[in-house]
């Protein structure tokens, strides 16, 4: 058995496991974190400490964008309490049906970060627990774990943002196409009225006749 300890001035880290090979703490017995304003620490066995360092990180990387957004994974809760506060609520003895208890420890900003230090240089330690990973961006919390259906939708809008930028990035910009020409309508002039002539009659009126003059008729000369 071995212990290692990462201390901060609000915040002090310990665990607790055993070395199988070259000074490498791989197996992990249990934890605590102990808080200098809080009495009673966090006491649990690795998916607790898996599901604390996820927690803190996501939120740390919420944080950063000036986001604040609950952070739930399994039986850790890290929330906002106000401007200044953060509540960090830890369900205990989850494996106990009949003895559950709940943790929930007001943290300041200074420290908040000395629990995310705290376990920064867990993850970093390749001595202690190299399988354990700190979350370093808000889409490896995702990918690394379930959201509580409790998860405030904030986190859900950034990223599905990020996807549609990323999609719309991606689809070609489509080309304008020419406008089909416009047919001019040919303006066609009517075609002139002939006029119909008056219907002859068969037989002239006597007084539309024309006058025949009679011709002299000849004198005899005497004989």
């Amino acid at each position: 058995m071995i212990q290692r300890s990462y201390s901060l001035p609000s915040c002090t880290l310990l665990i607790d496991g055993i070395v199988t090979g070259n000074d490498v703490l791989s197996i992990l017995t249990s934890f605590s974190c102990r808080f200098s304003h809080n009495a009673e620490p966090i006491v649990g066995g690795l998916d607790l400490l898996n599901a604390l360092v996820k927690v803190v990180g996501a939120y740390a990387q919420a944080l950063k964008s000036n986001t604040l957004v609950a952070i739930p994974e399994k039986q850790v809760r890290l929330e906002p309490e106000g401007k200044h506060l953060h509540l960090l609520s830890v369900l205990l003895n989850e494996a106990d049906a009949h003895n559950p208890k709940q943790l929930q420890i007001k943290l300041n900003t200074i420290q908040l970060f000395d629990l995310m230090e705290s376990l920064d240089r867990l993850c970093c330690d390749s001595t202690t627990l190299p399988d354990l990973k700190l979350v370093t961006k808000i889409t490896d919390y995702r990918s690394q774990s379930r959201l509580n259906s409790q998860a405030v939708p904030a986190i859900a809008g950034v990223f599905c943002l990020a996807i549609a930028a990323t999609v719309l990035y991606l689809i070609p910009t489509p080309k304008p196409q020419p406008k089909p020409a416009q047919t001019v309508p040919v303006q066609t002039k009517p075609l002139p009225k002939v006029s119909t002539p008056p219907t002859t009659e068969s037989t002239a009126s006597p007084e539309s006749s024309p006058t025949t003059e009679s011709s002299p008729t000849p004198t005899s000369s005497p004989n």
